[in-house]
């Protein structure tokens, strides 16, 4: 059967029963929250701690330390009894069980081998930690624990949310502010929520348009690459050095960087213009090429409509010729990232 290019939308199963549990009020013995999407992960811990009346939760909210984890203080908080209460919460921070011996990771499981009705034993790792199931007893921990993994939001439920928070606010947005809005701050909750409560603050019209995105909200780094890529490929040499001067007085932003996002921009654009030869539409080439973002494959698919395949061809082995040059030799990064940029722009056929 041929491929297609189409992908059935993930369901993360263990979130949609987390947010059961959550709502019929009957956690489940042991969790370990990890993932993204913080902002998520944040709200959902929060409701596990509502579960236990604030009065009582000097006595029922257990806090320990996952760095320095005892398995016997787990056990004595699993096994302390609810006082003015019905549950019992287990809250065990920055957990990484990968750097936990051998003989603790045995006993954790131990423990949570009977968890009391009562109680809820939560581990959350670490932002960028994410469970490493392969030892044997990490395997024996994850058989016994529901595992949650707070995902990156798709694009178009990042749009309805922004829509909904700002309809409690009494404002509006247009589609492309909106777009605009989830690109420019990385489509993290936690980014969204600062950035939006701005717009709420100082756009002063009842709707919002792309006007008042850009002037108010503080794009990511990865929002000022693409913009920097998005202007290359659309053939506009003036936006596109002018972003690449942004890029690179961001920190933590090299001249490496720009060379690889200019590769994976034209190796898009020729996927693109494949695509379009052989009549493939754009759902299709997103699954093909890895591109998350409607935006973006809505812009690589018209500049592919313009760039002869040949040419964006050509753009593509010349960005993997220059990354093997600058890792063989002690040339000019910075100078070889703003040569690769015009010759690019020139190869694409800049606007004139």
């Amino acid at each position: 059967m041929a491929y297609t290019g189409k992908k059935e939308r993930e369901v993360n199963v263990e979130y949609e029963r987390l947010r059961e549990d959550l709502e019929a009020g009957t956690p489940r013995g042991a969790y370990v929250f990890y993932g993204e999407e913080r902002y998520i992960l944040t709200s959902c811990l929060q409701k596990l701690r509502d579960m236990i009346p604030a009065e009582t939760a000097e006595f029922n909210h257990h806090r320990l330390d996952g760095r320095s984890l005892d398995p016997d203080q787990l056990s004595l908080s699993v096994d302390a009894l609810p006082v003015f209460a019905q549950r019992t919460l287990i809250e065990v921070r920055d957990t990484d069980f990968s750097k936990l011996g051998e003989d603790v990771r045995r006993g954790v499981a131990e423990v949570l081998r009977d968890v009391p009705d009562y109680a809820t034993v939560v581990f959350v790792c670490p932002e960028g930690v994410r469970p490493d199931w392969r030892s044997k007893s990490a395997q024996e921990l994850s058989a016994l624990l529901t595992k949650v993994d707070f995902q990156r939001r798709g694009e178009q439920e990042l749009r309805r949310w922004v829509l909904r928070e700002l309809g409690k606010e009494g404002k509006k947005i247009t589609n492309e502010a909106a777009d605009r809005f989830v690109l420019m701050t990385g489509g993290l909750l936690t980014n969204m929520r600062t950035e939006l409560d701005k717009l709420i603050a100082y756009a002063t019209d009842e709707a919002i348009g792309l006007r008042d995105v850009e002037l108010l909200v503080t794009p990511v780094a990865d929002a000022r690459m693409w913009f920097f890529t998005d202007a290359v490929i659309a053939r506009d040499a003036d936006r596109a050095f002018y972003q690449l001067g942004e890029v690179l007085r961001m920190p933590d932003t090299d001249a490496y960087s720009v060379v690889y996002a200019l590769a994976s921009a034209t190796r898009q654009l020729t996927v693109a213009g494949i695509c379009l030869q052989n009549g493939v539409g754009q759902n299709d080439f997103m699954a093909l090429a890895g591109v998350k973002s409607y935006t973006s494959a809505k812009n690589l698919m018209s500049a592919a409509r313009r760039v002869p395949l040949k040419k964006s061809r050509e753009a593509a082995r010349l960005c993997c010729e220059t990354i093997l040059r600058l890792n063989s030799t002690s040339e000019d990064k910075l100078g070889a990232a703003r040569e690769l940029t015009a010759r690019v722009l020139l190869l694409l056929g800049v606007k004139a």
